[in-house]
């Protein structure tokens, strides 16, 4: 069924999900990088332009650390109830 009223978790839920996401794309990228060595930066590869993307996707609407601080605060202030 559809889902009515206000979501209490759904912020708490987005935020964690925004940090794991965030640290997983850039670390699978460097491994790539890791395991592709100098030839993945090169036009033989587009390995280059997914580091690129992990790096800004990662930074965008807010940091891994970010989203992190705001699930503790959250946590030690009432828990996810009381999530912004």
């Amino acid at each position: 069924g559809r889902v009515r009223g206000p979501l209490p978790s759904a912020g708490r839920d987005v935020s964690a999900a925004k940090a794991a996401a965030g640290e997983a794309a850039v670390l699978a990228a460097r491994v790539a990088l890791q395991v592709h060595g100098a030839i993945g930066y090169t036009e033989e590869l587009d390995l280059r332009f997914w580091l690129a993307r992990a790096w800004s996707l990662s930074a965008a609407y807010g940091t891994a650390a970010a989203h992190r601080e705001r699930l503790c605060a959250a946590i030690l202030n009432g828990g996810p109830e009381r999530y912004p």
